[in-house]
């Protein structure tokens, strides 16, 4: 049989991406359409087809005259197996439509219409689709049909098995370079798969079976082909290999590309985009990849500008060894907002090559550093979807311009069929402070009741914008024993037990608002008078109380008894007291504005006689797990038998009673329990905010994982406060052998372990090229022993275990070990060593592994820099006269010594220590004819001056003099020539 491989050369260029194909054919249907035609033998010719002109995408005004069925499209398909899927597009309307093409929103999908259609009133037009993915995983793509009244989108969504185990093949070689790859296949099926052939068009790629296989039995993976490629020639080679089997015909991609040889670093060009505020930063990785027979070490890499706004983090200062063909990622670069305008410049990558051009790589970067941004009415992106109902909405969509440049809106799309888009106009433009509508968005409810968000995408020639579309159905939500749900979707009942005649009891309820508009509560109503309702207390969306608690009187006056704003959460107390002996049942009834009834149906049973606790209720401090608080509490029975518990059940797993006792006689006070609160005795699985024994790695390298997934708990514990679900209120209820359920309330609450008292640590002011030293204090604030260990977060490359990479700060030995710090006890652990290399300022962020809150990160500050003694003249001269040269043997005179005064100044930021002077070596005030008034050590502060009073006494005749003042400081010897002519 014929052996081949289908690619299509698209050196030049042409489709990128071959993640996933949507190929889209449209004929008139006059009849039963007869669907899953065979899979064309020219697929790649299908590509070579070039894509037709595009226009501007002009939503329709009135998108329901065309009915879509399936409204979207929802699949389930195998890694590069086809499948055939169809659309069904009918003209509802009265006017005819034109359907002129068919596009997608990526790249991945190709979209062919043979011809232009009409379609009358009640024609239908059948889009043919076949879908075929390589990856395995969830595909989304967005198909917009075009037509002579605008633009229709409708949605294309996946799930991709991958059974047959298939990998695109793809690689970058250099030209002249062999690339050989097995293609393997995986055998899903029960009995022998059965390989039939491979086959292609093309002759430039070879194809050797002799080490496949032709049969794979169940389970079995193994390679069925090699393929043998090779290019003398730069460019993109993309196609298909065919594989057809006796289950499925498969088609496998083949992408390569062929490169120059060399070193390549990929992104060629740095470019952060657009950073509208001075908070934002971007960051990019780099990545290089080495073409060449050998290795190569990247020995630096450096911004020749020192721009301030530019980082560079992530790169192995002692050397970063590539070998052959692997692609490395070295260096991380992060861009901070600065000063508005468009920066660039180069970075520059220094590789162990001995031609001193290419072992240079310069790297290109830029940023759009423009502060603003768009406005828009948060009122008009919200649309309810009211229950049993099918209605339609339309917004006007305003959008202001707070930038001080012309903003170019190119594009909008919303990712949502219940969403249309109208009345919009591409490259649409807005002037700095202008508004306009710029668009209306239709929104359709199916009937059921929604709760969530959507974005509108806008694409500009700034930035990318998402305005949240807000979908709402206006109903609270209510947690009476466990979750948070609909009320109405809750067994509302309040079983309050067995009191006994007078005695209260209460149960609360929580009502929270998740709707983004205010709910009103306009009535409450209590079928019973034993019954009645406090409220607690309102807590907004951070879990800080913005009510305080009152009563609720019985009879209302006003139809507005209380708003609840968005994201806020409302506490009642439903509390009864039994006016006589008996079983009783009420109902309390909670109407909103928007018609919802919440019915809370309480019951209880009283008899005659009491059980008090004392105290009544019991509070404990703000916990963690580690640390355990104990209580006791007594009762006193007003029954006329002795009482006789016979078991105490706590409805929190974190309060846990003990007995001390279970008879109690008549009227006597009686302690009966201790109760404990252990915050690591957790009720669910999702409120383990905190590490178990087994989860804290020691003596490693700190990784992202770990970083993250302590940020992922803290992250969880938040949204816990803000669901107010870090206050605990548990019930322990007595059961005894005359009242059932005897209830008694211990209140606790939830808090973080902090196990450092600051923050950051701040480094003073460091002289570049020293070091100073800290020590933390670790406080432990459990009842067990604390293990902590320092760690800075690990480099991709790091130099050495426990290094920031920029070695601004770093970690000695003995600050490396784990320390151990007993129960409620304190413990100073480092040293924390700062030794600055350049005059900047150094962030980063140390962590205190730990087995209480697995990490606590610590923020360290600081600042490298120097002293510097400047002479203006950078010499010290003195101007002799003939006089002071004379020489006359016959009249012995004594020489006159020329005195001058020189000043010296500290141009930087530190103090200019000198702890010794001396001239061309020779230590001492005087040496070679010149004398210092006074050479004992002094200092000079940052921006002060030093005066210097130095003679000099010709003691040989000579026309120059040239000698060096040498000044012995913190950061070196500052030589100073001294010349006299």
């Amino acid at each position: 049989s014929h052996m081949g491989l289908f690619v299509s050369d698209w050196a030049t260029g042409g489709w990128r991406g071959l993640a996933t194909v949507l190929f889209v054919m449209a004929s008139v249907s006059r009849a039963a359409p007869q669907w899953d035609p065979p899979l064309p033998q020219d697929v790649a010719a299908m590509f070579k087809v070039p894509p037709g002109p595009q226009r501007p995408m002009v939503m329709m005004e009135n998108a329901s005259v065309l009915r879509l069925e399936p409204r979207s499209l929802h699949l389930r398909g195998q890694a590069c197996v086809p499948r055939w899927e169809h659309v069904e597009i009918t003209n509802v309307g009265e006017r005819d439509i034109i359907i002129e093409g068919a596009t997608a929103d990526k790249a991945m999908f190709r979209v062919l219409l043979p011809k232009l259609e009409t379609l009358r009133h009640g024609e239908s037009t059948n889009l043919r689709i076949l879908f075929l993915a390589h990856i395995a995983g969830p595909v989304q793509a967005l198909i917009s049909v075009q037509t002579n009244q605008g633009v229709l989108h409708f949605s294309a969504a996946a799930m991709v098995a991958n059974p047959y185990k298939l990998e695109p093949v793809s690689g970058t070689v250099v030209v002249g370079e062999r690339f050989v790859p097995p293609i393997s296949i995986y055998n899903p099926h029960a009995k022998n798969l059965h390989i039939r052939g491979v086959h292609s068009t093309e002759g430039f790629l070879e194809l050797d079976p002799a080490f496949g296989v032709w049969t794979l039995m169940p389970g079995q993976q193994k390679p069925v082909i090699h393929a043998s490629f090779i290019s003398h020639t730069t460019g993109h080679f993309e196609g298909f290999v065919h594989l057809k089997t006796d289950m499925d015909n498969l088609l496998v991609p083949f992408d390569v590309v062929v490169t120059k040889g060399g070193v390549h670093v990929t992104p060629e060009i740095v470019d952060f985009l657009t950073l509208v505020t001075p908070e934002q930063s971007r960051s990019m990785w780099l990545t290089v990849t080495n073409h060449n027979p050998q290795p190569i070490e990247l020995l630096s890499l450096y911004d020749p500008k020192q721009d301030p706004n530019l980082q560079i983090t992530g790169f192995d200062l002692k050397g970063v060894s590539v070998l052959p063909g692997s692609p490395l990622r070295f260096a991380k670069v992060t861009f901070h907002g600065g000063q508005e305008g468009n920066m660039h410049g180069k970075l520059q990558l220094i590789i162990n090559d001995t031609d001193s051009v290419s072992a240079t790589l310069d790297i290109p970067y830029k940023a759009r550093v423009l502060y603003g941004s768009l406005g828009f009415m948060h009122d008009n992106t919200r649309f309810r979807s009211t229950p049993g109902k099918v209605t339609s909405t339309t917004r006007s969509i305003e959008i202001s311009n707070n930038f001080s440049v012309p903003i170019l809106i190119h594009s909008a799309r919303i990712d949502d069929p219940s969403f249309q888009i109208s009345h919009f106009t591409p490259k649409s433009l807005l002037l700095p402070g202008d508004a306009l509508s710029l668009m209306h968005v239709e929104f359709t409810s199916n009937g059921t009741g929604a709760l969530y968000t959507r974005n509108l995408q806008l694409m500009t020639n700034v930035t990318a914008m998402k305005i949240p579309l807000q979908v709402y159905h206006g109903k609270l939500h209510c947690q009476v024993h466990g979750d948070l749900k609909e009320c109405g979707a809750l067994d509302m009942d309040l079983e309050m037990g067995t009191i006994s005649v007078s005695e209260s009891r209460r149960r609360l309820i929580n009502i929270s608002n998740l709707n983004p508009v205010n709910v009103t509560i306009e009535n409450i109503t209590i079928s019973h008078s034993s019954v009645s309702l406090h409220l607690e207390g309102v807590w907004g969306p951070r879990g800080d109380q913005v009510r305080g608690p009152f009563s609720l009187p019985r009879v209302f006056q006003t139809n507005r008894i209380l708003t609840l704003p968005p994201m806020h959460r409302l506490t009642l107390a439903v509390e009864v007291v039994a006016a006589e002996a008996g079983a009783t049942s009420a109902q309390v009834t909670i109407t909103t504005r928007r018609k919802e009834n919440i019915a809370l149906r309480v019951r209880y049973q009283s008899v005659l006689g009491s059980l008090a606790f004392l105290p009544p209720m019991i509070r404990f401090e703000a916990s963690f797990p580690g640390r355990v608080q104990s209580r006791i509490v007594a009762a006193r029975s007003t029954f006329e038998q002795p009482l006789h518990i016979r078991r105490v059940h706590s409805t929190d797993s974190r309060i846990i009673p003990e007995l001390l006792t279970k008879s109690l006689n008549p009227l006597a006070r009686t302690e009966i329990a201790h109760i404990h609160y252990d915050p690591s005795k957790f009720s669910s699985p999702e409120e383990s905010y905190l590490p178990q024994s087994d989860e804290v790695e020691w003596d490693v390298p700190l990784s992202e994982e770990v970083v993250e997934r302590w940020t992922k708990r803290q992250r969880m514990l938040d949204a816990l406060g803000s669901k107010g679900q870090t206050d605990i209120e548990a019930t322990l209820l007595f059961d005894t052998n005359i009242v059932q359920g005897a209830a008694f309330v211990v209140r606790a609450s939830l808090t973080k372990p902090r196990i450092v008292r600051e923050a950051a640590l701040n480094f003073d002011l460091t002289q570049v090229g020293t070091s100073v030293n800290q020590m933390l204090l670790i406080r432990n604030p459990s009842d067990t022993s604390l293990a902590v260990q320092l760690a800075f977060p690990a480099c991709d490359f790091v130099p050495e275990v426990n290094s920031t990479c920029d070695l601004g700060f770093k970690l000695p030995l003995e600050a490396q070990q784990t320390f151990y710090v007993k129960p409620h006890a304190d413990l100073h652990v480092g040293p924390i060593v700062f030794a600055p290399l350049q005059h900047t300022v150094y962030n980063t962020t140390l962590f205190v592994r730990n087995n209480l809150t697995m990490l606590h990160p610590v923020r360290l500050n600081g600042v490298g820099g120097s002293g510097r003694l400047v002479f203006p003249d950078g010499a010290l001269d003195f101007n002799l006269t003939a006089e002071d040269l004379a020489e006359d043997d016959t009249v012995p005179r004594q020489r006159v010594a020329v005195s001058k005064q020189f000043v010296a100044t500290n141009d930087c930021e530190l103090p200019m220590e000198v702890t010794l002077i001396d001239i061309s070596g020779v230590l001492g005030c005087s040496g070679f004819g010149f004398h210092i008034d006074d050479c004992k050590p002094f200092t000079v502060a940052p921006h002060e001056s030093v005066h210097f009073r130095i003679a000099f006494t010709p003691d040989f005749p000579a026309s120059r003099w040239e000698q060096r003042l040498q000044l012995h400081t913190q950061s070196g010897v500052l030589s100073v020539p001294l010349r006299a002519f």
